[in-house]
């Protein structure tokens, strides 16, 4: 599946779009993690079909995903 980087999360991947098969989101976070050097120590969102995930589900990779870095309010 295609999943949408932004702000300094697709900075250091060095695209904003990547492609990573996993059948949960959980293996998707680790499977991102393993790819995007320092995103393990971020605090980041993952969105599947523009919700935010907490936890885990299934994913049949037909969803549109997007990792978000965190935001700052204001």
């Amino acid at each position: 599946m295609d999943v949408k980087l932004f702000g300094m999360i697709a900075e250091r991947a060095g695209t904003d779009l990547i492609r990573v098969e996993a059948g949960s989101a959980q293996a998707l976070k680790r499977a991102l993690e393993q790819r995007i050097e320092g995103l393990s120590g971020l605090s980041y969102a993952l969105a599947v079909d523009r919700r935010i995930v907490n936890g885990d589900i299934d994913l049949k990779g037909t969803e549109e995903v997007a990792l978000l870095p965190p935001f700052a309010g204001g």
